[in-house]
């Protein structure tokens, strides 16, 4: 018996010893909103039984008398919330079976009280669409305000009935996919932050179109369920412990602003080790032939973030690839923990797998550490993700992401992510700067990822790639662990470039960010014409009427040679020329791109033979690249430019129908 105590004693030391490695000795974020939760998941009534203590520090001077929480598992209470009636590219579909049956998720608040155990009234408001009908945020009126820059505590205790199978969370058979799962505090905005002009808590209502927006804090979940279900989380393992056919796991996370976790008895747990991170991935054993793929381009993805912004702060990070049945969770991202959905009979020249784990762990960047507010500016996460996706996979993966050696064909990243947006049906249907939320029709995907990634790409081939490093280095060092808005983006590129190329260039950058991000015009120029016209010798009467000029055997071989460029968008921006002459020579022209028409003429012996608008395509926003060349003996280029733009189309239709991104 002394030696089992004593076992178990050692244990326990091991596992205490290694949770205060993993625990960060400085914190690095303000840690506003605090949690800690215990729930028991119940795997047969499908529901949880929960309680938490949250723990607030009041961000202003600001005397605070209410608090609102975001009750997410509410979007499917009933098929007349905001979620389930507006409009929404994520199918939401009930069937028959679940309405006669009653099978609805939601989540219900019983009880709540205050740190000196006063039980507080509660009712839910609707601060964005007058609908009475939905339920998805709770609004806590306090007995006792929370004073400037103070603490305040309170409990609840709550149940849910997790939805099925719905928008990136619920379950399915045995897969449990928890994420917006509990009572999550709404974001309070001190005057000045982001667009407040006074205090104000942040806490919109579920709309379909978007994700989500949370504040920073610590994690502490304990997780009561089956003994045999494998389980992956934010943060890491702090505590284990097994009673009969249940267990009890503990996990912290550290400066997150929100908490996912997933079970099901079938995952296959396999672990490696990046510096120091524990990598996890969780997959099912019909995927493992993909392992390699997930861990290759999760290695890179750190390796990338390491040289060009910093280390990856967190102790761990695990990657779900859920079963056939959980294909619902989509390929999603939060703290520590992402999805990407894989199939083993995926070709290797098409890199789905690879681009779904670089897009979502790029999001440990822009959305955890930069924590912009994804239902207002979801541009500001979905299209900086996708701009640094393209970079890591042109140059972790330079075959392309669609590579099919038998047909000669290759696509890389950055002109798929430009072909999805080039394919979308209405370009100017939303400017960047409309909140995410109000998006309608299906603009929500082509803005804030496609102009938004090609628009980052544009601004890469204005500034350099040595000036966006720059830009980005200190954009992310400024606001890590905080909540910029657009503005704040601004203001750091003009102070980069003003810095690093002059206020005349920063002026360039300023019109192009205003027409980015305030506009919705498109951008399109082209070559017109390429004219060579012989110059003959002068002929006639000129300044004396007794002299005429007549044709002589020494004629001068002499031309006039010229092209002709149009604007044919709205957008305007600076645009490099390539003119190359019938004897080779080549030179680069600047245009500031403004007019409607432009010219370049020449004269002398050399003959223009073709003319192309930006060679190096530094403005993958020109939504036609076949016009931008002219050649006098056409040869192949705009055929293989216009296969070229055919297959990037291609592959944004195929990597928008594997998954949510």
């Amino acid at each position: 018996m002394g030696k089992i105590v004593y076992t178990i004693l050692l244990i326990l030391v091991s596992f205490w010893a290694e949770a205060q490695k993993k625990r960060f000795s400085v914190p690095l974020s303000p840690r506003t909103s605090n949690y800690d939760i215990k729930v028991s998941l119940d795997t047969e009534k499908k529901s949880i039984t929960g309680s938490q203590k949250v723990t607030f520090t009041n961000p202003s001077s600001d005397t605070i008398w209410t608090m609102p929480f975001h009750m997410y598992y509410n979007a499917f209470k009933n098929n007349l919330s905001l979620f389930n009636t507006g409009y929404s590219r994520i199918p939401r579909t009930i069937s028959e079976d679940e309405i006669k049956k009653g099978i609805w998720g939601w989540i219900n608040v019983d009880k709540i009280k205050d740190e000196n155990g006063n039980e507080l009234s509660f009712s839910f408001v609707q601060p964005d669409i007058d609908n009475k009908d939905d339920h998805t945020v709770l609004e806590v009126q306090l007995k006792e305000p929370i004073l400037p820059y103070g603490n305040y505590i309170l409990d609840m205790d709550w149940r849910s009935q997790i939805p099925k199978a719905k928008a990136r969370t619920g379950y399915n058979r045995d897969f449990f996919f928890m994420v917006q799962w509990y009572p999550k505090l709404g974001v309070y905005e001190p005057a000045g932050s982001r667009f407040a002009k006074e205090g104000q808590w942040n806490c919109h209502q579920y709309h379909p179109v978007t994700e989500y927006f949370g504040e920073y804090g610590v994690y502490q979940v304990e997780i009561d369920l089956p003994v045999e279900y494998k389980t992956g989380a934010s943060g890491f393992l702090l505590d284990e412990s097994i009673n009969g056919d249940r267990k009890k796991l503990t996990y912290l996370a550290e400066d997150v602003i929100d908490f996912a976790w997933t079970a099901n008895p079938g995952f296959i747990e396999i672990v490696e080790n990046w510096k120091g991170v524990d990598i996890k991935l969780l997959i099912m054993p019909e995927h493992v032939c993909n392992k390699d793929r997930f861990l290759k381009s999760a290695f890179s993805t750190l390796d990338f973030y390491e040289e060009y912004i910093e280390k990856y702060p967190y102790p761990s990070l695990t990657i779900v690839s859920p079963p056939f049945h959980g294909l619902f969770s989509g390929a999603m991202e939060y703290p520590m923990l992402i999805t990407s959905p894989t199939l083993c009979d995926l070709p290797s020249g098409i890199k789905t797998t690879e681009t779904l784990t670089i897009h979502e762990l790029t999001h440990q960047y822009f959305m955890q550490m930069v924590g912009n507010n994804e239902q207002e500016e979801a541009w500001m996460d979905e299209g900086f993700t996708s701009f640094f996706e393209a970079k890591i996979l042109d140059k972790y993966y330079p075959e392309g992401v669609v590579n099919f050696d038998y047909l000669d064909m290759k696509v890389n990243s950055k002109e798929l992510r430009r072909g999805r947006f080039m394919s979308t049906n209405n370009p100017k249907i939303n400017p960047l700067s409309d909140f995410s939320y109000t998006f309608k029709h299906g603009s929500s995907g082509d803005i804030n990822y496609g102009k938004a990634a090609v628009g980052l790409m544009t601004l890469e081939g204005l500034v350099g790639e040595a000036v966006m490093k720059d830009i980005m280095q200190t954009y992310f060092a400024r606001w890590k662990f905080k909540h910029p808005c657009r503005n704040d983006f601004e203001d750091v590129v003009l102070e980069v470039v003003t810095e690093k190329l002059g206020e005349e260039k920063a002026i360039v950058i300023q019109d192009f960010l205003q027409q980015l991000i305030y506009g919705t015009e498109t951008c399109n120029y082209a070559v017109e014409y390429i004219s060579n016209s012989l110059i003959g010798d002068p002929l006639g009467y000129f300044d004396d009427l007794d002299e005429c000029k007549y044709p002589t055997d020494n004629k001068k071989e002499t031309y006039q040679a010229k092209t002709v460029l149009f604007r044919l968008g709205e957008f305007t921006l600076p645009i490099e020329v390539k003119i190359i002459f019938d004897n080779g020579d080549e030179i680069i022209e600047n245009w500031d791109g403004k007019a409607r028409s432009h010219e370049f003429v020449y004269t002398g012996k050399r003959k223009i033979a073709s003319v192309e608008i930006d060679p190096e395509l530094k403005n993958p926003l020109d939504n036609n690249l076949i016009d931008n060349s002219y050649v006098i003996e056409q040869k192949e280029t705009g055929i293989v430019r216009y296969f070229t733009s055919f297959m990037t189309w291609m592959e944004g239709i195929m990597v928008s129908a594997t998954a949510l991104i």
